[in-house]
């Protein structure tokens, strides 16, 4: 039985599900603990709760059940905090697996659809709460995970202004698929300048807008790959004004599909903090996104903000 107790309570001989933190800040998961060192570093890492499995290791100290069921049931808090766990263990798996299939291509390797499939079928089958606890989660990042929780992130609200469109579910699943590796071409190019904190050189800036060329030469490589998902990748920061990159198309040259994608990717890094910024309130982005229907389709960031208020 999964059980959610403050990391205070947390003793060795007890089987962790999950520490309710970055994985960059406390990596292991699903296993006994039984040193001093992992239940120090437990109780120095950020999270304040940790998820055991009483059927797997103690349940000494241990709170009250938040399997699902009755239990859950009665406690509505309870059964929300072991929502949101779960939907950090399955964000956790899911980063591992993206991280793991995208620096793969991303050196040359082949695309492994068994790594991402799992990841796509969750994330298409989610009802509204359990999608926006996926999105929640995903706000967990650190610098070392930023492009893999960003992409993971566009990949979940993709998926889910998809549904909401009432678009088939083929489509919503090549929306999940696009979003996780829209932005493979950032894998080519250093931290130091993904991550940098000051301003800017142009030739820095000229390096980061290339990475949607870069990802399409990366993706077209991979012929298994639906076309729909190498457009997203290369035009993904196409505006309907054309003021984007890297072609400057314009209106209708940008496709539905990449439309989606292009609100999704700045709402997600509009809200979500950065070494060189803090994260926007929803609302604030939503409406800085809304004033710009020169840029966004005003449909579309409407119909997000529904999604996301829902």
């Amino acid at each position: 039985m999964l059980t959610r107790i403050p990391k205070t309570a947390i003793e060795k001989g007890m089987f962790v599900e999950a520490v309710e933190c970055s994985e960059a800040l406390f990596g292991k998961r699903r296993f006994v603990l039984k040193s001093d060192a992992d239940l120090r570093a437990i109780r120095q890492c950020p999270a304040d709760f940790v998820v055991i499995n009483t059927a797997a290791g103690s349940a000494r100290a241990a709170g009250s059940p938040m399997a699902a069921g009755s239990r859950a049931g009665a406690d509505p808090h309870a059964a929300g905090s072991m929502d949101r766990a779960r939907a950090a263990v399955i964000m956790s798996d899911s980063v591992r697996a993206l991280r793991q299939g995208l620096t793969g291509i991303a050196t040359g390797g082949e695309l492994d659809m068994k790594l991402l499939a799992p990841i796509i079928a969750e994330m298409a089958d989610a009802d509204p709460a359990t999608t926006s606890l996926f999105f929640e989660v995903s706000r967990l990042k650190s610098k070392d995970e930023t492009t893999f929780q960003h992409s993971l992130a566009v990949s979940v609200l993709m998926g889910k202004l998809g549904d909401a469109l009432g678009l088939d579910r083929d489509t919503v699943e090549l929306l999940v698929l696009s979003g996780m590796l829209h932005d493979v071409g950032k894998l080519s190019i250093s931290n130091g300048i993904l991550q940098k904190q000051g301003k800017l050189t142009v030739a820095e800036r000229a390096t980061i807008q290339s990475h949607p060329r870069r990802g399409h030469q990366i993706l077209q490589k991979h012929a298994d790959l639906p076309p729909e998902a190498l457009e997203i990748c290369l035009h993904h920061h196409e505006y309907l004004d054309g003021s984007g990159y890297p072609a400057r198309l314009s209106g209708a040259e940008i496709g539905p599909l990449v439309r989606i994608a292009t609100v999704c990717d700045v709402f997600e890094a509009l809200t979500s903090a950065r070494p060189y910024k803090r994260g926007w309130k929803t609302a604030d982005a939503l409406a800085w996104m809304f004033d710009r229907d020169q840029q966004f389709d005003r449909k579309l960031v409407l119909r997000l903000g529904a999604c996301i208020d829902g």
